[in-house]
């Protein structure tokens, strides 16, 4: 006699990716994620108003602003995808340059005061040995 046996296993993040362009051509140096993409929407409009509005030459400015643009979906490409959110590794890279201080230390608060002094103490094995005097005080009784 058979018996059915269902294994559920977890569900793994797979990061969303776009390769093709809308007439079915591969995009050049792709495919690319979708924090590529949007870094890329961003910073292309961010330099097209910085060439319209600075006082240099128009095409310098937005040459300079591909070349940051290619730069950054570049390194954008390198970040390992890990199941994490980008954007909570970004908060947690900018709470690590921004507030330099712990949050807590074993779990207990740290004030202003305290964070000053704070240091690492490295965790140790303590053998702890009964009183011998409390040991024969019980014997006698």
């Amino acid at each position: 006699m058979s018996q059915v046996i269902k294994v559920f296993t977890p569900i793994k993040r797979v990061p969303t990716v776009i390769g093709k362009a809308q007439n079915g051509q591969k995009l050049p140096f792709g495919p690319y994620t979708l924090p590529q993409v949007a870094a890329a929407a961003a910073l292309l409009a961010v330099s097209a108003v910085c060439s319209m509005s600075f006082p240099a030459n128009p095409a310098v400015t937005f040459v300079g602003g591909l070349i940051v643009t290619a730069v950054a979906v570049f390194a954008l490409g390198l970040v390992p995808y890990t199941g994490v959110r980008l954007t909570s590794r970004v908060l947690w890279a900018g709470r690590l340059i921004a507030r330099r201080k712990p949050v807590s230390a074993s779990g207990m608060p740290v004030g202003e005061d305290s964070a000053r002094h704070t240091m690492f103490v490295e965790e140790s094995v303590v053998v702890i040995f009964a009183d011998s005097r409390r040991a024969f005080d019980g014997v006698r009784s």
